[in-house]
């Protein structure tokens, strides 16, 4: 979303730190043009990783970590997106060139489960896709306008494999088929629960679709299956919340939210929304209108709720719930490199199995595979380190665990 810079904005620089081993959380300096790194345990200015107008950078927007491990940006008045190096923020390369495949205004970007990057094209009302190799354009993945799409903000794949988009000006989230690009319908229906200009969008541990509602300062929460309203998770305003742009959950579980009116990011519970306070402040490292924000890929480190399987490159976790609400995270025990179980009430009771292959040569993805002894609601995160793209599942309450075959899991390889 196109704003306006800042003048005699702050001239702070800083060199890019050398590589950590543990996450990091990186924001985007919309009118600073870089990327600013802060440790994702304190909120501590970290320096500048990407360096302002670093290889023409304009005006930072969108960022996600590629398969390659590498950093891909958004330059929103470019009309642009750029690589830079995921270790140090050094400039790799224009990735997608100003305004390739009609690209005007460049806002949001994902890698899809194809491999492919997914741009939004604010101005052009489209989602445009581009090969995730070279950047090269293959089509508009969401023509111009399809389904009333006013406006593209938020990108997110689903657990259900679809592409979610928020559309600014309907006030609306919109649903399209994740391989054709279809239209699915409004997922999130115009207004619903107050929503109005929805930004960022943040599938949750359990399933359920957060929403930033920018003009309502807010943070909406609904049902990830059927997108029927659940709450404020965030109420208006909460610890000083003003102009909600991204969200997104931390390794440590609980929710970040970009404060665009006041120049901060802000932590609340990640189950109850309560406030946690300002986790970077305003100003901190030089951020002057904050955007968009990731976390540094993290290495899996297995504990006793978390196994680290194919080359501890996936990490996966489950958390259980009764029918009496009583819920807790299952207890991980490795088998093998690629496969474990998990326990959720007696160390001797296995409830589930999980298991995580390279299907690579036979279709060009990583397979979730697991099965289950138990009828409680189970959901499941599966991670690649490598990216962050997470992948969730949910067994309901009451229902014998269905067998879980996703063969197109993650589209990453090698």
């Amino acid at each position: 979303m196109r704003r306006k810079s800042f003048a005699g904005a702050i001239l702070w620089a800083a060199l890019a730190l050398a590589p950590r081993a543990v996450a990091d959380l990186l924001v985007g300096s919309n009118s600073y043009s870089a990327v600013l790194r802060y440790d994702q345990q304190t909120g501590a200015s970290l320096g500048t990783f990407v360096q302002p107008g670093s290889g023409g950078l304009h005006q930072t927007d969108g960022l996600t970590f590629g398969p390659d491990g590498n950093l891909y940006v958004c330059s929103e008045a470019g009309s642009a997106v750029l690589r830079y190096d995921g270790s140090s923020g050094a400039f790799l390369s224009v990735f997608v060139p100003s305004g390739s495949g009609g690209l005007d205004v460049a806002e949001d970007l994902i890698f899809g489960p194809d491999g492919n990057l997914y741009v939004s094209s604010i101005r052009g009302n489209a989602v445009l896709r581009y090969k995730g190799a070279d950047g090269a354009f293959l089509d508009a993945f969401v023509p111009a306008g399809s389904g009333g799409l006013a406006g593209p903000t938020g990108l997110r794949f689903g657990p259900d494999g679809n592409l979610y988009v928020g559309s600014t000006r309907s006030s609306e989230v919109l649903r399209y088929d994740g391989h054709t690009g279809r239209f699915l319908g409004a997922f999130v229906t115009a207004g619903s629960g107050g929503l109005a200009m929805p930004v960022g969008l943040g599938f949750g541990p359990g399933g359920d679709l957060f929403v930033s509602s920018l003009r309502t300062d807010q943070v909406l929460r609904y049902d990830g299956q059927t997108g029927s309203f659940r709450g404020a998770h965030v109420a208006a305003g909460s610890g000083g919340l003003k102009g909600p742009y991204d969200l997104a959950f931390g390794p440590d579980g609980n929710l970040y939210v970009v404060s665009s009116g006041t120049h901060q990011v802000f932590r609340y519970d990640g189950a109850t929304g309560a406030s946690l306070g300002a986790f970077v402040a305003a100003g901190s490292g030089g951020l002057v209108v904050p955007t968009y924000l990731t976390f540094t890929p993290q290495p899996c480190t297995p504990d006793e709720a978390t196994l680290c399987l194919n080359g501890g490159r996936f990490r996966v976790r489950t958390r259980w719930q009764t029918a009496d609400g009583g819920s807790g995270a299952g207890r991980a025990v490795p088998l093998t490199g690629d496969t474990g179980y998990f326990w959720f009430f007696n160390s001797a009771n296995v409830e589930m199995v999980v298991k995580v292959l390279n299907g690579c040569g036979l279709g060009g993805y990583y397979w979730v595979f697991a099965g289950g002894l138990t009828n409680v609601e189970v959901t499941t995160t599966a991670t690649d380190t490598r990216t962050g793209e997470t992948r969730t599942y949910r067994n309901p309450q009451g229902t014998a665990f269905l067998p879980l075959q996703d063969t197109s899991a993650f589209a990453t390889c090698p």
